[in-house]
């Protein structure tokens, strides 16, 4: 999907004769330098080149993961047996991530080990009191929580009273001023450092493990895979941590996939060995998310952890996501008329699935660099999910509407609600109000100036070293002016999609029909290079993410 950047609010590196110089002391490509050049000139902190280490244990041994990290570690390894064990997860690709995850860290040291994640319509996200009691009735004696807890203190104490061993692994911020349980490893509570509160759940499942050696370290390793899918599904800043960990994962999925990845990738037209974070990012973690989104998460725990069934759910996933991705397009032209009828924020379909509002709503936050709730009936209630640009806080926004809500939880950038629906009326006045108030700066978008034709597959495999690209390593874009002589022709059968000729290259412009005028008067195109395999063939493709006007 293009936006549109005003030259206003675009800071532009041109490539010069320092950037040769610098290219030629670090033997490197002109492409590479000006990118490392351009960061350092804009005062943002650059990847070193070569890149840093891939591997640094120091880094992984340092890390304090909060208080009841030792005890943990301790009540796992002095037990002989955990039993069997319940994995409670969630959802999302972090949260069917670390339900794997704790899976393959049972399976030596448990009689038995199965998983539950609730259904995102029915249960929602989180422990609730009558699905956990009613689970309890099966006779456990281990429970491990994962991606979700951090709030649930009571019904974690209620699984205590009953005999049970718990552990929790999470990441999401605790309640304010409320200390954590006991059972809890979060590094957002007390005794959690810097660098650990950047990890996903998966990643302080992970760490914990590294750190207190649950499995050999070279067993480890090779479950980085794990860490790098939910890494990037959840947006995690890529920390010098977080991007040592994304990318020995990568590793891992190109070089020795795991069977249902391996599966999925093929079925995907992807080459495991040209596996890159935006093919994971828009074509992996998408399906894998579908699982959840449209019906039960299972699905994806079963591909991930490669049974004899993860045949069928790769079929299943790539089914699943196709229904969520014409959903999602429906909904997003339904709720942009919404919002632009209202002159508002905030927007209430009866009839959408709550599944897909989380990521229908990125879209339109991103594009629109407006804060948005989109949300939908679930059984008796209302459900929302909020995203917001850079410079709001949704957590702080849900915060002063808490007392009216039944639930909620999340992140800075992206939370989620649920809510009576008699009540419904008065938090959307609040979000509305709020939200109107909330001071937004259109982001400052930086850019080198070079066209597409002097960026080879060459050069674009050499500047992939500074990754992997993401929340605090953005990918670098780049500009290229409009002379006037170039053509834009439609691209696809459909009609949403076109492309810019220019000097002998195409431009690739997603969903850009909705602003060919834009498209056609623009002062030039902000892209950005892809890595694409067709065939077994690699090739580059240049893909419009702003028109700058």
């Amino acid at each position: 999907m293009t936006a549109r950047c005003s030259t206003s609010h675009l800071d532009l590196f041109t490539p010069a004769l320092s950037t040769g110089r610098l290219a030629a002391s670090l033997g490197c490509s002109l492409l590479t330098a000006a990118v490392l050049e351009s960061r350092i000139s804009g005062g943002a902190s650059a990847p070193d080149y070569p890149s840093p280490p891939d591997w640094d244990e120091a880094l992984l041994d340092d890390l304090l993961l909060g208080r009841g990290a030792d005890e943990a570690a301790q009540r796992w390894k002095g037990a002989p047996d955990l039993g069997r064990v319940l994995v409670y997860g969630d959802y999302d690709v972090d949260g069917v991530s670390s339900t794997t995850l704790a899976l393959d860290l049972c399976k030596s040291k448990s009689t038995a080990a199965k998983f539950f994640i609730p259904h995102r319509h029915e249960e929602g996200y989180g422990l609730h009191s009558s699905l956990l009691k009613d689970l309890l009735s099966y006779g456990w004696d281990t429970l491990v929580i994962v991606d979700c807890g951090s709030k649930d203190g009571a019904l974690l104490d209620m699984a205590l009273a009953r005999g049970l061993r718990v552990f929790v692994f999470d990441h999401h911020l605790p309640e304010d001023g409320r200390p954590l349980h006991p059972s809890v490893v979060n590094p957002h509570g007390e005794g959690g450092c810097e660098n650990a509160r950047a990890l996903c759940a998966a990643g302080v499942l992970w760490a914990w493990a590294w750190k207190y050696s649950i499995l050999p370290r070279k067993t480890l390793e090779k479950m980085t895979d794990l860490v790098a899918l939910a890494t990037l599904a959840d947006c995690m800043p890529l920390t010098s941590l977080n991007r040592m960990l994304v990318r020995r994962g990568m590793d891992v999925m190109s070089s020795l996939p795991r069977p249902g990845l391996a599966r999925l990738f093929a079925r995907l037209n992807l080459s495991a060995p040209s596996i890159t974070e935006e093919s994971l990012t828009m074509r992996v973690i998408p399906c894998l998310n579908a699982a959840g989104r449209m019906e039960f998460a299972d699905t994806a725990v079963t591909v991930l952890q490669g049974s004899s069934r993860a045949e069928k759910g790769v079929e299943d996933l790539l089914a699943l996501n196709k229904r969520r991705q014409t959903l999602s397009g429906e909904i997003s032209r339904e709720a942009l008329l919404l919002l632009e009828r209202g002159e508002g924020y905030v927007a209430l379909g009866e009839d959408w699935p709550v599944g897909v509002l989380s990521g229908v709503a990125s879209r339109i936050c991103s594009r629109n660099s407006t804060p948005v709730v989109l949300a939908a009936p679930v059984k008796e209630g209302i459900r929302g999910t909020v995203r917001v640009p850079e410079g709001g806080d949704a957590m702080k926004l849900l915060s002063g509407i808490s007392s009216s809500l039944d639930a909620w939880g999340g992140h800075r950038y992206a939370a989620g609600f649920s809510v009576s629906r008699r009540k419904w009326k008065d938090v959307a006045s609040f979000l509305e109000r709020e939200m109107a108030s909330m001071e937004i700066a259109p982001p400052r978008l930086s850019a080198v100036e070079m066209d597409p034709a002097d960026i080879g597959l060459n050069e674009w495999k050499e500047l992939s070293c500074l990754g992997p690209f993401g929340n605090g390593n953005p990918a670098p874009l780049f500009f290229t002016a409009r002379k006037g002589k170039e053509r834009v022709l439609p691209l696809g059968k459909d009609g949403r999609h076109l492309q810019i000729e220019k000097d002998g290259i195409r431009l690739l412009a997603f969903d850009g029909a909705s602003d060919r005028d834009a498209l056609n008067s623009s002062e030039g195109w902000l892209y950005r290079p892809r890595l694409d395999c067709w065939k077994g063939t690699e090739r580059l493709q240049y893909v419009v993410d702003y028109v700058v006007v």
